[in-house]
This record gives C-alpha cells, sequence and structure tokens, in this order.
C-alpha cells in the first residue's frame, strides 16, 4: 500500500507528538510512525519549564497536559561533607508559566494524543519501524516494517538517540564526552505522607562516593536517580528490594511509606548532530542532541525543536513562504542545543568530581556562591529574530516572549488560550490604523494577530505587558508562533520598521508565471 502526505514523522515521543498535533490542528497530511506497539505509560523526563508549558496551550488541553504538575522553585545543593551549600533558585515565571515544573510525564503525552486523534489528516501506525527512507521526486518514500510505503513532502525524525532517520540521510554525531558510569533511576507513588516534606522537596545529594538526586515526580510521586559503585553486579541492584534499601538508608524513608514502579539502569549520553536537514529531511530531539539530565532540558529541548520546525513547516506547506525559512531551523536550534549539551555536561562534571580533594572544591565554590550556578539560557540567534538598522540584534529579540492574563470583551485568561496559535503583535498603540492594508494583508496572510492594549482592546488584567514594556522602554512587541520575541519597537516609526523587518525576513513566495 503506498501514501502520500505532506510529512512523515518518525518518532511519537514528546516532540513527534507536539509537531504531529501543531501542523495537524493547521489541517496538514501527517503520518506518524512510532516503532513501539502502544504509549509507554511511564515517566521518563520528570521536570517541564514554563516555556514548554505555554506551547502545550496549543498541542494539547493544557489542563489535562500539566495535570498533578506542581511549581519547582527552589533546588537544594548539598555537598560531599552532608552540609547544604545552597539552592537553585527557580521561583519565577517564563513564558506566563512557573519557570520550572514538576509532572507526570504519560498526562502530558495522553494530553496530546488525545488532540491528535481529533485531527483527521493525522494518523499514528504504532507498532511501526522505518526500514527504509530514499528521495523520489519531489520528495521521499518511506518505508515500514508493514511493508508499506509512504510518500512524504518532508520527513522528520524524532527518532530517539539511536536515529535511523539521521544515520539514513548521512547526518554525523559528534560525541562530546563518553560515559561509561552507571545511573539507577527509580520512581515511586506515594502511599503516606513523606518525612521530611520529602515529596515535595527537590535536591542534590553530591556525596563523592555515590551521588544521587532526588525530586518529586509531580503530585503524589518521587524519584531518585543514583550512580551505582563500581564492580555493582546490574542483576542485583535492579531489583526492587535494592532500591528499597537505599531508601531507608540514604534517604530516610520508611519502604511501606512508597510504591516502586519503575527502576531502570542507563547510561548517559553527550553527544551533538553536525546537521538538522538533509535535503527536505530534518531531525530534532535525543537524534539531533543527547545530553545528561542535569539541567532538565533534554525533552524540553525536544519540543523547542518541533515547535520551531512547526510553524515553518506550516507556512512553506500553505504557500506562504519561501523554502529558505525552512534552512533557520538549523541555524537556530543546533546552537541553542548545544548551549544545552554542553551545560548538562557541565553540571555532570560538578556532580561527579574525580578526587575528594575536587570534590571539597566544588563544595567550597557552591558555598561562595549560594549554589545557584545555572547559567542563563541564551536567545536564539542566526534566523528569524529583529536587527536594527546598524545589523545588531534588537533588545530581547530572541528571547522568551512574555504572557500574561488578559481579558477581551467578556474573556479572561491567559493570552494564548484567548487568542490561539501563532504571530502575535502586542502594542499600545493602535497599530491596525497605523500598518497600512498592505501590511496588515500580509500579516493576515502570516496569521499575525495584531492586538491593541487598552480601551476596547486587550485589556492587561495583571500588568505584565505594560511593566515589561515600561521596563525595555517599548511600545510595541512581536512574538513568533513558538513564542520566541522577534523584537520590540518604541514608538509608530520603529514599530512600522519591526513589522517591515518580519515581512523582510519571510518574504512571499515569488508568483508563479502562467
Amino acid at each position: 500500500m503506498s501514501d502520500t502526505v505532506d510529512v512523515v514523522i518518525v518518532g511519537f515521543g514528546p516532540a513527534g507528538e507536539m509537531l504531529a498535533s501543531l501542523l495537524g490542528q493547521r489541517g496538514h497530511r501527517i503520518v506518524v510512525c512510532e516503532k513501539f506497539p502502544e504509549p509507554y505509560g511511564l515517566p521518563r523526563m520528570s521536570t517541564l519549564d514554563g516555556e514548554v508549558a505555554r506551547l502545550l496551550q496549543h498541542a494539547a488541553d493544557p489542563a489535562e497536559a500539566l495535570a498533578e504538575s506542581l511549581p519547582m522553585r527552589t533546588v537544594e545543593i548539598w555537598g560531599s561533607d552532608g552540609e547544604q551549600k545552597g539552592r537553585f533558585d527557580w521561583d519565577y515565571k517564563r513564558g506566563g508559566h512557573w519557570s520550572h515544573l514538576t509532572l507526570h510525564q504519560p498526562n502530558i503525552e495522553a494530553a496530546m494524543e488525545r488532540r491528535i486523534a481529533t485531527l483527521p489528516g493525522v494518523e499514528v501506525r504504532w507498532g511501526t519501524s522505518v526500514v527504509g527512507l530514499r528521495a523520489e521526486g519531489d520528495g521521499y518514500a518511506v518505508t515500514t516494517s508493514g511493508g508499506d510505503t509512504v510518500t512524504a513532502r518532508y520527513v522528520v525524525g524524532m527518532d530517539g538517540a539511536s536515529g535511523f532517520v539521521r544515520d539514513a540521510v548521512g547526518i554525523d554525531v559528534e560525541v562530546i564526552h563518553r560515559h561509561h558510569d552507571r545511573w539507577i533511576l527509580t520512581d515511586y507513588d506515594v502511599l503516606q505522607p513523606l518525612p521530611h516534606d520529602l515529596e515535595n522537596r527537590c535536591y542534590f545529594d553530591l556525596d563523592f562516593d555515590q551521588p544521587y538526586f532526588w525530586g518529586p515526580n509531580g503530585a503524589g510521586r518521587v524519584r531518585s536517580d543514583v550512580r551505582m559503585l563500581p564492580g555493582e553486579d546490574e542483576e542485583v541492584e535492579a531489583a526492587e528490594e535494592r532500591g528499597l534499601e537505599f531508601l531507608e538508608r540514604r534517604v530516610g524513608i520508611p519502604r511501606a511509606h512508597v510504591r516502586q514502579t519503575r527502576r531502570k539502569i542507563y547510561t548517559f549520553r553527550s553527544q551533538i548532530a553536525g546537521a538538522m536537514r538533509r535535503g527536505d529531511v530534518f531531525i530534532g530531539g535525543d537524534s539531533a542532541h543527547a545530553m545528561t539530565p542535569y539541567m532538565a532540558q533534554g525533552a524540553c529541548t525536544a519540543m523547542r525543536d518541533a515547535a520551531n520546525l512547526a510553524w515553518k513547516l506550516d507556512l512553506v506547506l500553505r504557500g506562504l513562504a519561501r523554502d529558505a525559512l525552512l534552512d533557520t531551523y538549523e541555524a537556530e536550534r543546533l546552537s541553542h542545543a548545544r548551549f544545552f549539551v554542553e551545560g548538562s555536561l557541565a553540571a555532570y562534571k560538578m556532580v561527579n568530581p574525580a578526587t575528594p580533594e575536587e570534590a571539597a572544591a566544588r563544595d567550597g565554590y557552591l558555598a561562595a556562591t549560594g549554589g545557584d550556578v545555572t547559567p542563563p539560557i541564551p536567545p536564539l540567534r542566526n534566523g528569524v529574530q529583529h536587527r536594527a538598522a546598524d545589523g545588531e540584534y534588537g533588545d530581547q529579540a530572541g528571547e522568551v516572549a512574555i504572557q500574561g492574563v488578559v481579558r477581551i470583551g467578556e474573556r479572561e485568561g491567559l493570552l494564548d488560550d484567548l487568542v490561539g496559535y501563532g504571530f502575535q503583535l502586542i502594542s499600545t498603540l493602535p497599530l491596525a490604523e497605523i500598518l497600512g492594508a498592505a501590511r496588515l494583508a500580509r500579516l493576515a496572510q502570516l496569521g499575525v494577530q495584531v492586538l491593541h492594549l487598552g480601551d476596547g482592546g486587550v485589556v492587561d488584567v495583571e500588568g505584565i505587558f505594560r511593566d515589561y514594556l515600561a521596563e525595555h522602554g517599548a511600545t510595541t512587541l512581536l512574538s513568533r508562533p513558538d513564542v520566541y520575541l522577534f523584537g520590540l519597537a518604541a514608538g509608530a516609526d520603529d514599530s512600522l520598521a519591526l513589522v517591515d523587518d518580519l515581512l523582510a525576513q519571510i518574504p512571499a513566495p515569488a508568483p508563479v508565471p502562467a
């Protein structure tokens, strides 16, 4: 059997689901191939950041996706001497949500899967591996393990660190660090309240011999991640009893207070692909960038890939933008992902010093700095961001856009819940009167929502937009569908220049001769 669709997505984890949902809701024909026969049903990631929580407002019912999630406002750091050295301060919002949320991953996946099931153009083929990929005409022929062939204009590999799609198109992988130590991840359901409020606390115990991580997995669930000692037998350590012994001995939790749901031994990867596009084949997620979990950014980075590619593919598939727009996917995402791969590796090395002397020096450094050594996330660069007349990036361009509670007519809620998915041009100026008919027509084609802050328009209930614009001396902000800021402007002339820059960076395709 042979089908023809717009996009084949290989892999149906969080990134594949995000991409399928966002593209499917725009009416595109999608086939998803997932090698496993059914959803996994257990968590892998335990933390989500506010930026990705905002994306879930569009990819799923956010109340379903974030059910049982909890804000993670601090992460404690305990040194090798057993004394607390400091903490990460995550008590702020990002994109309208708490900067970090602890959660139950199956809720997120089930919510996206339910949204996708309502989309007539999306077909998910469970238990279907991709075994062949070749260029054919203006697209690609994808051969599945069931013997079917699907022809697609574009193919996206979100198929994990093993990366069949990546390897099939010859994209090399740079191994930044080869890990040899093994770790044991164990998940528990909480049956009785835990001592010392441990169902809500998150911390690193940086014991030199055997460091471990502890934290919640959303409401009523907790997780430990422990480095195995040299010479320990995997079969012995994988037993449930060993996990319960560890809880009692190191964490101080009686075994009757929990039920173990998973215990898995694994080895980290720190690697990054040399490219994220070959022809009209793209890769993302762990296929493009596998990292240690110490920045809690592996799945978040994967879903950022999906959201970035989704709006660009949408515009190109609908004939509203040139194919060159897709070049900005790799340009923006590869360098951004490298920051997380290398940052997570640096955090891994902090947790795992080579000698007791290095551990003591680390503890001293953490105590002196308060422990909050997490570097700020860099802005997107090298793609669709506002540049000033001198070529420099505009103020806040490439940062995550703000979101606040607003009121439009009789409706009140987070901005995206009221206005939906797409570009947002938000201003204290009446831009609909300033931009002119030609600009407004092209903005409407691109799905840009022009929103006026003020009487008769969008009421800024919490003052989030007012305060942000005042802080940066701006009147206007323009954000992208993947919730990144294109740029800011001050006054009517600068606002026109901001809009013109966006339209110049996403030019309409040349008309086809009659």
